[in-house]
């Protein structure tokens, strides 16, 4: 099918930036364990969680809102004068600039706020004010970050898909030229100003990529026309809660981790368990922000044609998932030793359990998106509360009963409550429905991704390799008739 090819070739172009990413990702992750150990890697996380907190809390949502009120305009006036570049279609201009108003306001408000609470920050974070230079420093990451989100937002809204990869490439290139001489001389000194730097190249190079399709232009600070984003603002407010709750509920849990007794080099341990877990998954889900959720945003109100595309992106997902995670299971002590050191083996328990809720959040990330499609707002906010209220007390608990063990089970078991729920409401409130192919496929698939998973805790080689292999080739019969309909085509 033309739609399932297309999915494909999204997902394939994104996803070759997000194996660049990972491949770089290896070298800077080596370098950051040999150099700055455990504990750099856990002020690395609270660096970062600190930035996207106080960036969610305020940039309004307008990374989420821009791209479906944008995305509209562009798509009508498209459809009118096709093959016209977007610079020359007056309501995309007109909108592109009252965008990027609004980001340069609620970047200055980030920073300023990181600026003048940086104190208190360093306290509630960090324990002390030894840190309050450091959060200072970071109010102008927390800027570049609300400006990159803007500028992505439009190549999201505009379609551009390569020129949003080419940007997301050459920004992991220049995070390891930075990141790795700053570790290597200055160890945990060179924290911060890998941070600054690298938040302020991505930026650059998003905004590099979306000038030459929309000219940078401010619009008015008159209150008349500012008035005109309120829309955007209102939409956006309930993102902003989802955001600090989401950041938030991450901050609960580094604060649990930080009181046990190796304090931030648990932390460490945890958000590499967590990286190896979620971030190098990512590679499945590079194409959802990009091009399905505006393909979405177009035939929300279709109820036949919604359900079509998320149970299409669903079978996508999922296919692609589970061999993945069956193949990284059976590596996973490889490369743990590749990307960090002997001292993180201790997380292999804890991602062999978290690894489940990868392959449940391909599941129920495309019917995610319905409410942000249609600019609800409030469902949205909603279910993301219920989210974070149990990712951070199954993950607390966990932790709390079996260590970081737990924490990775506490993990997937929120990820799956999380899938039933949103398939619960969203089946009410806006019909969707899952078709009986699909809810086979996910039940087979997932059956035998717990059996790889099981399989890779084995402690013998010569039992898990064989074994492992097997449940390969049981995927084999289940992946396929996805894959045949794109060569089909």
């Amino acid at each position: 099918m033309t739609h399932y090819r297309q999915l494909f070739k999204s997902t394939g172009l994104l996803g070759s930036v997000q194996v660049l990413s990972v491949l770089t990702g290896v070298v800077r992750n080596k370098v950051a364990a040999l150099f700055i150990g455990t504990a750099g890697i856990g002020w690395v996380d609270l660096f970062s969680r600190t930035i996207d907190l106080v960036c969610n809390a305020t940039n309004f949502g307008l990374s989420l809102s821009a791209v479906r009120r944008l995305s509209e305009v562009y798509n009508a006036e498209i459809e009118a004068q096709p093959g016209v570049s977007p610079a020359s279609l007056p309501q995309t201009v007109a909108q592109a600039r009252l965008i990027r108003t609004w980001v340069l306001l609620t970047a200055l408000l980030g920073t300023l706020i990181c600026l003048s609470f940086a104190p208190l920050i360093s306290r509630t974070v960090a324990g002390s004010s030894a840190y309050t230079a450091s959060f200072m420093q970071l109010s102008f990451a927390v800027g570049f970050a609300t400006f990159t989100g803007g500028e992505i937002a439009l190549l999201r809204a505009l379609r551009r898909l390569k020129s949003l990869a080419q940007a997301s490439a050459l920004g992991t290139l220049g995070a390891l030229v930075v990141s790795v001489p700053c570790y290597v001389l200055f160890g945990l000194r060179g924290i911060v100003p890998v941070l600054l730097v690298t938040s302020a190249l991505l930026f650059a190079l998003n905004l590099r990529a979306s000038v030459r399709l929309l000219p940078y232009r401010l619009g008015s600070f008159r209150p008349g026309y500012l008035r005109l984003g309120l829309p955007l603002i209102k939409l956006g407010t309930a993102y902003i809660l989802a955001g600090v709750m989401t950041s938030g509920a991450e901050m609960l849990i580094r604060a649990a981790l930080m009181d046990s007794p190796r304090g931030v080099a648990e932390i460490g341990l945890y958000a590499a368990g967590y990286t190896l877990t979620v971030s190098y998954a990512r590679i499945i889900f590079s194409a959802m922000d990009a091009d399905f959720f505006p393909r979405l945003s177009v035939v929300v109100n279709n109820r036949r044609a919604m359900n079509l595309a998320i149970n299409r992106q669903i079978n996508v997902l999922a296919v692609l998932m589970s061999p993945f995670l069956v193949l990284f299971g059976l590596a996973l002590p490889l490369i743990t030793r590749i990307l960090y050191t002997a001292d993180f083996l201790p997380i292999l328990p804890m991602v062999l359990c978290a690894a489940p809720c990868m392959f449940f959040k391909a599941i129920y990330t495309p019917i995610a998106y319905i409410p942000l499609a249609r600019g609800d707002s409030f469902t949205y906010m909603v279910l993301e509360l219920a989210y974070d209220v149990l990712f951070c007390a199954l993950v607390i608990l966990g932790y709390s009963r079996y260590g970081l063990v737990g924490a990775g089970l506490g993990l997937s078991l929120a990820h799956l409550l999380d899938f039933f729920l949103i398939y619960v409401v969203f089946s009410r409130r806006y019909g969707y429905r899952m078709n009986r192919a699909t809810l086979q496929r996910a039940l087979l698939l997932l059956g035998l991704l717990l059996s790889g998973l099981g399989v890779s805790a084995l402690p013998t080689l010569w039992l898990k390799v064989p074994l492992g292999l097997l449940v390969l080739g049981l995927l084999v019969p289940v992946v396929w008739p996805v894959l045949r309909q794109i060569r089909k085509r």
